[in-house]
């Protein structure tokens, strides 16, 4: 018969279990139906996962849900008569139940509980009318703090919305108000500064990638060389990365040892649905193929301007960079782009 699926994600998402969730929609029998419904008091939680800290993530059933069943790599823990269902759901939120619920997981790839681990979980039962009276404490305290953290993020979005505009006007409008303006030619960019030039990238700027040293030879990893790939694109100076290849690595793959001083610019990622992730290195590092890295070849464009023009005009880059076809977000920084370039002394 058909139902609607209350899947991993769903639990992994929501503090609650509701009505106002998109669930999947499947197929189950009238036996696994009586069985998996949801219930009013249930608590739901993720039981496997590639990692320990995944499991044991927790959700509350508020009221009865005919018609959603709990899917595949949850469990489903329903309340006896002396237990709060909202005051387990904050014992599984607890950093005891889950240091617990990571000692027992099992698994090499992958990590779950079994029911044998679930059933004999040790927890803490005051009288049910203290449970009670513990999770609507919690309920209380945690809304206002969700509360708190909802306005801090709008701020943040406000601050990160304030920080590209003044970013992309200083590099393509510069910082003399009262400067004369000339038209750039280029309808995205509009009018520029008179004096600046607007040279293209392919005229002082050379882009090289990198590689992946084979994963199967142990001598090529755990080297010194900082391998950087996406992942260690989270700041603007790179000076370490999650990974390192030895010199054999370097010379065994089709990587390159790139200077200090170099801009390094992610060309395919997922994040590039959104975002340009750009950084200066501040030692040598070897690259992984889903990045560049750029010199500029006759010293007119520092680094660190340049990598503030991608960060200011990052959604229209994407829109121009954009390569067609991929399986995965990727760019294609076009050697042909013009660069708003002021003299060297505004920069």
């Amino acid at each position: 018969m058909p139902v609607l699926l209350c899947n991993y994600t769903d639990v992994y998402y929501n503090e609650k279990i509701t009505s106002q969730i998109d669930f999947m929609v499947a197929t189950a029998s009238a036996e696994q139906v009586k069985k998996f419904t949801l219930r009013e008091g249930d608590t739901i939680i993720t039981k496997d996962s590639e990692t320990a800290d995944d499991i044991a993530i927790a959700a509350y059933v508020p009221q009865n849900m005919p018609g959603v069943i709990c899917g595949y790599h949850l469990s489903m823990i329903r309340p006896r008569e002396a237990t709060c269902g909202a005051f387990m759901k904050r014992l599984f939120d607890s950093v005891y139940v889950k240091s617990c619920c990571a000692v027992y997981a099992n698994g090499l790839t992958r990590v779950g509980l079994g029911q044998y681990a679930l059933d004999n979980l040790e927890m803490p039962f005051p009288p049910k009318t203290e449970q009670a009276a513990i999770a609507a404490f919690l309920n209380r305290e945690t809304a206002k703090i969700d509360a708190l953290i909802a306005e801090q993020q709008r701020l943040i979005e406000l601050l990160k919305e304030k920080r590209q505009s003044v970013i992309s006007h200083a590099v393509t409008k510069g910082l003399n108000p009262n400067a004369p303006m000339k038209d750039s030619g280029i309808e995205w960019l509009g009018d520029v500064p008179e004096h600046w030039g607007l040279p293209k990238l392919k005229h002082f700027t050379r882009f090289v990638g990198g590689g992946t040293p084979s994963r199967d030879n142990l001598e090529y990893w755990n080297g010194d060389i900082p391998w950087v790939s996406p992942k260690d694109m989270k700041v603007e100076i790179i000076n370490s990365a999650e990974e390192y290849i030895t010199q054999t690595g370097l010379e065994n793959s089709s990587s390159s040892l790139r200077p200090s001083g170099q801009v390094l610019m992610v060309v395919r990622s997922g994040i590039l649905k959104h975002t340009i992730p750009v950084a200066i290195t501040e030692v040598p590092v070897a690259l992984n193929q889903d990045m560049k890295a750029l010199s500029f070849t006759d010293g007119s464009c520092l680094n660190l301007f340049f990598m503030r023009w991608t960060q200011g005009l990052n959604a229209l880059l994407l829109l121009a960079w954009a390569k067609q076809g991929a399986t995965v977000e990727s760019i294609e920084p076009v050697s042909y782009t013009h660069l708003t370039l002021p003299t060297n002394r505004e920069v």
